[in-house]
């Protein structure tokens, strides 16, 4: 660690292995606390492979409760996005809430009527 600590912003991942693998997996180039445990990395690869849902849940969420307990991360806060609308504006049924303005498909999705 080149630094005692320090704040980085992380926006949402279309699945939970995704953002465990890049934030949290041993040795990922992107995990900030450089935080390493065996279990974690187990249920993370056996989750990988899963095909019962309830299962994979289980492990992930199992993967999520050793992170909040053991790891060294602290999330201080979340987003709250607001989106506002008119009848003016033209947009999909659905709005993605996983980064800002529409998942940043704002451009593609929402045009003038």
């Amino acid at each position: 660690m080149k630094k005692p600590f320090s704040a980085v912003y992380w926006g949402g991942r279309p699945v939970e292995d995704q953002s465990f693998a890049i934030a949290y997996a041993c040795g990922g180039s992107w995990n900030d606390t450089f935080w390493c445990n065996e279990t974690f990395e187990d249920l993370m690869v056996k989750a990988r492979a899963e095909l019962d849902e309830d299962k994979r849940r289980q492990m992930y969420w199992e993967m999520q409760d050793i992170l909040s307990n053991q790891g060294g991360v602290i999330i201080p806060m979340f987003a709250s996005y607001v989106t506002g609308l008119t009848e003016n504006l033209t947009h999909p049924e659905k709005v993605a809430s996983n980064w800002d303005l529409d998942g940043l498909r704002f451009v593609e999705r929402w045009w003038f009527a």
